[in-house]
């Protein structure tokens, strides 16, 4: 009987046993005895491989909580959404934090660092090899073929979007480079990257091949023609964005500046983001994709950010596996069986972004006193996507034989005791723990949930906000916000907002939603609204008092660095030294 093993496994393991070229830079001479094209391509066993190590770098670079970057902590903290221990050795948030970050360790570094460009060149390098000799294999039928095509411009262009939002213009490579003269290639200009991008989004959506969803659910993990779709989207909002689409760039770069953005603002951008937005959604519900919305108000977000396909998720368009130790959370501290480090901790700023479920806010402002015996009081009514993504005092963490609700305070003197977990007896001041992708695994230690990096949700938000950036408020507008928020048992949008207010409302629900998605750093810049990572940053301060009341206290926690040239990455000093016309960021 023959056994097919889940493709996220044989991408695992091909990642440790292959190494393709592992230890070269893109932008050099490859090794003549890397591998032996004839070989490999001489029947499809051997060429399934390569098929395979194109998602080396993937599983890494796309997971979101917890993504082994920045030492160990997640991009999420460099934001406002989260925060990590600073008194932690090791977490280079804390750089960032203190305004320290230099190319050497921030895009070279795999474990210390925001990314590592080197892999965006092997895994390119790898597609236009499979590309350009996949119809050489004599056993693979036709479709296979043109599917692995597709599959690779979908690829590349996931490579070339992930430099582009981090880089602005790159080198473009549309061949497999064997010759030394080959890799003299100067960075193209942003417009060039964003259109060669879209080029490659669409070759792989006019294949007639290429799946919509993944045919066999053992294959979840490889690209899709949805995704293809949900790419250009995203795209597309990204060009159309103050942060590119201008001819003022955030620095002068003098006859560079092409390289940063495009030197024009052109509103029919937004029209696009939105057309294409509008294409995604149709596509992906013609073809079994659908907003998760059959399990209720307070499990829908659940089963839409962290399940796979066959568990009812319909609106995870691409997603990878990882392994996540729960102890990189969040501290427990004494009174559990658990320890761990304060690694991703939601601040209060984030939870200020939720609404109550009638619309109202809750004043942080001011201290609020509970009832006696009533530490949840101030949550109870926010947004159910609150109660999946953040766990906060007195809410329930483990729902099995026992139960435990957490008990997240400091008694108000020597007379009252501190909570098992509070602040004092678990040595880490932070009033809330991550939940998001703990749901149901809150008692265990180490497991594998699914991690989106593109979900239906994303594309309604894309259509909301580049319709209202080309238009202004719309019924468009406002039905693409109503599907994301009355799933989860949210009101519908207020009519009253204008273009103005509905930008500010739209940014908003896209950190609620997408929360630790990896997207709130990338929306920050490309936004160009950069103060939001100078802070303050603020937590909580809870007390429980003589009478068991609580009192809620909002404190500042600290301010952070954050400097105009940070709205792009650094490339590698290396590459730039080698003098090939990669010309450095500005400020950098």
């Amino acid at each position: 009987m023959k056994i097919k093993i889940p493709f996220y496994l044989i991408v695992f393991l091909a990642s440790i046993l292959m190494g393709l070229n592992s230890c070269k830079k893109y932008l050099e001479m490859p090794a003549q005895t890397s591998f032996n094209t004839d070989s490999v391509f001489s029947k499809y066993q051997n060429a399934e491989r390569l098929i395979f190590d194109l998602y080396q770098f993937q599983g890494r670079a796309l997971a979101t909580a917890l993504n082994g970057k920045l030492g160990s902590t997640s991009v999420s903290t460099i934001t406002d959404e989260a925060i990590c221990f600073t008194a932690q050795n090791g977490y280079t948030a804390n750089n960032v934090y203190a305004g320290s970050i230099n190319s050497t360790w921030f895009t070279v570094n795999g474990t210390n660092g925001e990314d590592v460009y080197d892999n965006h060149w092997k895994t390119i390098r790898k597609a236009l090899i499979l590309k350009e000799n996949i119809d050489r294999v004599p056993d693979a039928p036709a479709d296979v073929k043109g599917r692995i095509k597709a599959e690779c411009a979908a690829v590349m262009a996931l490579e070339y979007f992930e430099m582009f939002k981090r880089y602005g213009g790159v080198p473009i490579v549309t061949k497999a480079l064997n010759d030394a003269e080959d890799f003299v290639i100067p960075r193209a200009s942003l417009d060039s990257v964003y259109k060669h991008i879209i080029n490659l989004c669409d070759e792989a959506i006019a294949s007639p091949y290429f799946p919509a969803k993944v045919p066999d659910e053992k294959e979840f993990g490889r690209l899709t023609k949805a995704f293809a779709y949900g790419l250009k989207a995203r795209t597309m909002l990204y060009a159309a964005s103050p942060l590119f689409n201008t001819d003022k760039p955030y620095q002068d770069f003098g006859a560079n500046n092409k390289l940063i953005c495009l030197m024009k603002y052109d509103k029919n951008l937004w029209a696009s983001a939105a057309k294409a937005a509008r294409e995604a959604i149709a596509y992906c519900e013609q073809n079994g994709y659908g907003i998760v919305k059959s399990f209720g108000p307070t499990r829908n977000y659940k089963v839409a950010c962290e399940d796979v396909p066959k568990a009812g998720n319909t609106e995870v368009m691409y997603g990878t596996f990882q392994s996540i130790n729960q102890s990189k959370l969040y501290w427990l501290g004494r009174g559990t069986n658990m320890g761990g480090y304060a690694a991703t901790e939601p601040t209060q700023n984030h939870i200020e972004k939720y609404q109550n479920t009638d619309g109202t806010t809750v004043n942080w402002n001011s201290t609020i006193t509970t009832p006696a015996n009533d530490p949840t009081s101030p949550y109870k009514k926010l947004d159910p996507r609150f109660h999946i993504s953040v766990a906060y005092n007195g809410c329930l963490w483990v729902t099995t034989n026992p139960t435990y609700s957490l008990e997240i305070y400091d008694g108000v003197d020597a007379s009252v005791a501190n909570g098992r977990n509070g602040p004092i007896s678990a040595k880490t001041q932070f009033a809330y723990f991550t939940r998001k992708w703990l749901n149901g695994f809150e008692a265990s230690g180490i497991w594998t949930p699914m991690s989106p990096y593109m979900r239906l949700a994303e594309m309604y938000l894309i259509l909301a906000e580049a319709s209202n950036e080309a238009n202004g408020p719309s019924a468009e507008v406002f039905s693409a916000l109503d599907a994301i928020r009355t799933r989860s048992g949210m009101p519908i949008v207020s009519k009253s907002l204008d273009q103005a207010g509905l930008r500010k409302f739209i940014e908003n629900e896209r950190s609620v939603e997408l929360y630790l998605e990896n997207h709130r750093y990338f929306d920050v810049k490309r936004l160009m609204i950069g103060d939001v990572f100078k802070g303050p940053i603020y937590d909580l301060r809870v007390i429980r008092q003589k009478n068991s009341t609580y009192t809620y206290t909002k404190y500042k926690y600290h301010d952070r660095a954050w400097f105009p040239h940070w709205y792009l990455h650094p490339f590698p000093y290396n590459e730039v030294n080698k003098g090939y016309g990669l010309v450095q960021n500005p400020g950098w």
